[in-house]
C-alpha cells in the first residue's frame, strides 16, 4: 500500500514581503512628494508599485492562464505596472538630461 506524504508548496511572497515592500515604496512615494511637490510627478511610480503590491493576487495551481489575467484585481496590478515602468523610465531620462549637460 503507498503511502501519501502531504507536501506543502512554499508561498512565492512571504509574509514580511507581503507588508513590507508596499510600505517601502508608499513611504518612498510619500518622501518624494513631499520633497518635489504633487505636480512633478516623481512619487507616481513609487505609489503605483504599493499599490501593485497591496493588491496582488496569485494564481492558482490549476487555473488557466487567460481566466486569471481577466479577473479585473489582476488586469489592475498589471496597470499599475505598466504606469510604474513608464514613471521609472521618465525619471531616469529625466535625470539623464539633468546630469549630462
Amino acid at each position: 500500500m503507498e503511502e501519501t506524504v502531504a507536501v506543502s508548496h512554499p508561498r512565492s511572497v512571504s509574509g514580511w514581503q507581503r507588508v513590507g515592500l508596499p510600505c517601502l515604496f508608499l513611504a518612498n512615494a510619500a518622501l518624494s512628494l513631499w520633497d518635489d511637490g504633487f505636480h512633478q510627478f516623481k512619487w507616481l511610480p513609487w505609489a503605483c508599485m504599493g499599490l501593485s503590491w497591496l493588491i496582488r493576487s496569485e494564481r492558482k495551481k490549476e487555473e488557466p492562464l487567460l481566466a486569471f489575467l481577466r479577473k479585473p484585481r489582476n488586469l489592475l496590478t498589471y496597470a499599475l505596472i505598466t504606469v510604474a515602468i513608464g514613471g521609472f523610465a521618465r525619471n531616469l531620462y529625466l535625470l539623464y538630461m539633468k546630469y549630462s549637460s
